[in-house]
């Protein structure tokens, strides 16, 4: 296991390590992260046809995802709102209407198409692919080298993020805030403690979280977490046109990893061009703290 662990967070540092310029390489990099991301998510869908006793897991998976999304629902947004009184965050500004919600659902719409693709196939074929574990291992390493390079090229240093006091703060209430129900999840439902923590600590970013778990335990609980961490980005967009204005450090904080990225167009015309220096600072924070701490916790299973 810590062999894997290792590997996986040596391709991740590797990749960072690595500054690419050129927007030409950049898109064929992204185009090959969601490559094998795709790849990944067929492989886990695959894979969770061969479980056995797949209705009732299926069930359990289900009630997993809706006790997480709604703890973390509450204990995140709570807490945030309470830390945000006295973070002095700048008075939003809405600069555009909302954008289609349509255009922002289609890739994760696209993306549980692919788990269901699996599923099918593998309930049809009845049994394991050549070489299945190991292609999907490889694929996840890859992917994980590939955000390494992303991350750099975001052409922030990590001086200027991890020293924004309050991007700081705010992702670290999101951790700690998070423990809490990962624990209470592993209670309720009769996991390891570290697996209940290591579902926890994806914060939204449902493409990393769910293939590291679903590789480290099972594709049930790898599964689990792709859904928990989907759900929390879906809810962000609902929840930005309506938590901006009562407490922006709430919203930015919910949005997860997805801040410095997939969020970070939504909050800044929900919020205006001062609240981005937060909103990627908490974002990059966190997407730093989900494999590292995704792995720690697996590595105590």
């Amino acid at each position: 296991m810590y062999t894997g662990l290792l590997l996986i967070l040596g391709a991740l540092f590797a990749g960072y390590c690595i500054r690419i310029h050129s927007r030409s390489l950049q898109l064929v990099l992204r185009r090959f992260s969601s490559a094998m991301l795709y790849l990944i998510l067929f492989l886990m869908g695959f894979g969770l046809a061969l479980v056995e006793d797949l209705g009732s897991n299926l069930l359990a998976m289900l009630q997993q995802t809706l006790f997480l999304v709604g703890a973390l629902l509450i204990a995140n947004l709570g807490c945030l709102y309470l830390i945000g009184r006295y973070l002095a965050m700048p008075s939003p500004h809405s600069e555009t209407a909302g954008q289609s919600k349509g255009a922002s659902l289609a890739e994760p719409l696209r993306l549980i198409a692919t788990v269901g693709v699996g599923l099918l196939l593998g309930l049809l074929h009845g049994q394991a692919l050549p070489a299945q574990s190991a292609i999907a291992e490889w694929a996840l390493v890859a992917l994980v080298f590939a955000i390494g390079i992303d991350l750099r090229a975001a052409g922030i240093s990590l001086r200027q993020l991890l020293l924004n006091r309050r991007g700081l703060l705010i992702a670290l209430t999101v951790v700690v805030s998070s423990m809490p129900v990962g624990l209470a999840a592993a209670w309720y439902f009769e996991l390891p403690w570290a697996a209940g923590l290591a579902m926890t600590s994806g914060y939204g970013w449902y493409s990393l979280s769910g293939a590291l778990i679903g590789d480290g335990l099972n594709p049930v609980l790898g599964s689990t977490a792709f859904m928990v961490d989907m759900g929390r980005e879906l809810l962000t967009l609902l929840l930005i046109p309506v938590l901006m204005g009562r407490s922006p450090a709430a919203i930015i904080g919910y949005a997860g990893a997805t801040a410095m990225d997939f969020s970070l167009p939504m909050l800044q015309r929900a919020g205006g061009n001062q609240i981005v220096p937060v909103a990627i600072a908490s974002g990059f924070i966190l997407s730093l703290l989900c494999p590292v701490l995704v792995l720690f916790w697996l590595g105590l299973v």
